[in-house]
């Protein structure tokens, strides 16, 4: 926008405050949100809301999939000594979770939901290494250092988010787009990890083509399920 309109991204910013919105950011989703087409009593119940909520979602991550970069990523998953899933709040659940998952396949995987250790951990990070930070925003400050040491080591990085244009997305060699859930224009629902969820699923069944990582994980489920029953 700067450049189209001759100006700078200072100036830009500016004018988002002028016109009472937070950032360029919140600009986006509220022109977005003011092109939906939504009833004027909403979708008719809960239950159509809900439903027509995540069909979007998906329907416009689906949309924004590059199957070649997610494949590329799958492969540096591969070959990774280790793996460190980076993401605070929200995110930082859903790393957690891709944790235990991915652990069960065989794979040295970390979460880090603290940012403390998040800059503790990249101080030591090395070009085996692949870092892999989930962000709806990608504008986290103690992360954008994080991912800069990680990358002066010489570790890969890979940005999930919602936002292609941000810090953290500018310093990654693999960026996997998501649909933001803001842009659904309600923001009584609260599920905004769902786009990233469901490319976190695509990825975890292209891992599991491995035929050894699906034997991994099946020899877990199956110890598991004898220890419990």
């Amino acid at each position: 926008m700067a450049k189209a309109t001759g100006t700078s991204n200072a100036t830009i910013t500016r004018f988002c405050k002028r016109i009472g919105c937070e950032s360029f950011v919140d600009l986006k989703i509220r022109l977005h949100s003011a092109q939906e087409e939504v009833p004027e009593n909403g979708y008719g119940d809960i239950f159509a809301d809900v439903n027509s909520f995540y069909h979007k979602t998906i329907s416009q991550t689906v949309k924004m999939i590059d199957k070649e970069k997610i494949r590329a990523l799958v492969e540096a998953m591969k070959q990774a000594e280790r793996i460190f899933f980076t993401g605070v709040g929200s995110s930082g659940l859903t790393a957690m979770e891709m944790t235990q998952r991915f652990i069960r396949m065989g794979l040295h995987v970390t979460a880090l939901t603290d940012s403390h250790m998040m800059i503790i951990t990249s101080a030591i990070t090395t070009p085996k290494d692949l870092v892999i930070w989930i962000s709806n925003s990608g504008r986290t400050t103690e992360v954008v250092k994080t991912l800069e040491n990680a990358k002066k080591n010489g570790s890969k990085i890979a940005t999930i988010t919602s936002f292609e244009k941000s810090p953290l997305a500018a310093l990654s060699d693999f960026v996997i787009p998501t649909y933001n859930t803001h842009f659904v224009s309600n923001e009584q629902f609260v599920n905004n990890q769902f786009a990233i969820m469901y490319v976190m699923d695509i990825i975890s069944m292209l891992l599991l083509e491995n035929k050894t990582m699906q034997q991994k994980m099946e020899k877990i489920i199956h110890t598991v399920s004898r220890r419990f029953n």
